[in-house]
């Protein structure tokens, strides 16, 4: 979708599912309450409980990105009443992200321990996967929410684990059959956000609803800066051409690891795949997350890659 400035200059509209340009929109300095919001909506909790700041617990640090074009992008946010969030969006199936979801949460969990905290301390963790795929086909339903249960009576270990998924396609046929409008849940407002380079139809109701909604206005005008500032278009384009590569490099490895067998090819493709992941410049612990394979392991092939031939 292409627009101009104001100098009348052409220019394309940045995807806001890339994860960079999302952290940039909703964790900039200034950009809390958009945050804040798209929390809220997800959540929807009553009136007490509702969010009224938040601190963004990792901010983006561009200079680091430029040695690891592939540094993981979520969002990290301790609201005021001290629960930790975690959201992530993924617009790519990678797979096992049912267990990286689980992972990325035990992480932020863990991380609040202090020497000589008592556990009763720890803060509620809330992990929400914004998807640009179907992930559970089990249901039609979009937002899907899991809890540590008793098997069989159903009641909770704990209240302070929950992991969240939104399936953006699921949200896209409901919209487009009609059923996911504003009045029935105010998440559609950000899906139209998420969405608006999809569709044209999406694009001209984000509009609209912007003339209404201070929040949405904002957030618009802030993706609409983004897309003119030449350093956010440089980075944006960095990581996804890494990120091209990245599944060329895992769809290779699939490739392969199917012609040597079914264990041995599995063993096989999770070290081509770090070996093309080493060469392009992904980070050590993104090969660990992607290839499950331990440090060691990797560090031997960084230092021969030739080992196998």
């Amino acid at each position: 979708m292409n627009e101009t400035n104001n100098n009348g200059i052409p220019y394309e509209r940045l995807d806001p599912k890339n994860d960079f340009l999302f952290k940039k929109l909703f964790s900039s300095a200034g950009n809390e309450d958009l945050l804040i919001d798209l929390l809220n909506s997800i959540l929807q909790p009553s009136e007490q409980e509702q969010i009224c700041e938040v601190t963004i617990t990792n901010p983006i640090k561009e200079r680091d990105l430029a040695g690891d074009k592939l540094a993981i992008m979520d969002i990290v946010a301790r609201a005021d009443d001290g629960r930790y969030f975690a959201i992530e969006i993924q617009v790519a199936n990678e797979y096992d992200m049912e267990k990286r979801a689980l992972y990325y949460w035990s992480n932020i969990f863990i991380s609040q321990m202090r020497m000589g905290m008592e556990y009763e301390e720890l803060h509620k963790t809330i992990s929400i996967n914004i998807l640009d795929y179907r992930l559970w086909h089990q249901t039609e339903k979009y937002h899907t929410v899991f809890l540590p249960l008793e098997e069989t009576e159903g009641f909770p270990l704990t209240d302070v684990a929950e992991i969240r998924y939104l399936e953006l396609p699921k949200m896209y046929q409901k919209w487009k059959a009609g059923e996911f409008k504003g009045a029935t849940d105010p998440l559609h407002r950000w899906f139209l956000l998420l969405m608006a380079t999809e569709d044209q139809k999406i694009t001209q109701e984000l509009e609209e609803i912007a003339m209404t909604d201070s929040t949405i206005e904002k957030a618009v005008n802030e993706w609409e800066r983004l897309n003119q500032d030449p350093e956010t278009r440089a980075i944006y384009r960095s990581r996804m051409m890494a990120r091209m590569d990245q599944l060329s490099a895992l769809k290779k490895a699939k490739r392969e690891g199917k012609a040597e067998g079914l264990t041995e090819g599995i063993e096989k493709g999770k070290i081509e795949t770090a070996k093309h992941a080493l060469e392009i410049g992904v980070s050590l612990e993104t090969i660990v997350k992607i290839t499950g394979l331990d440090r060691e392991t990797i560090l031997q092939l960084q230092e021969k890659p030739d080992r196998d031939e």
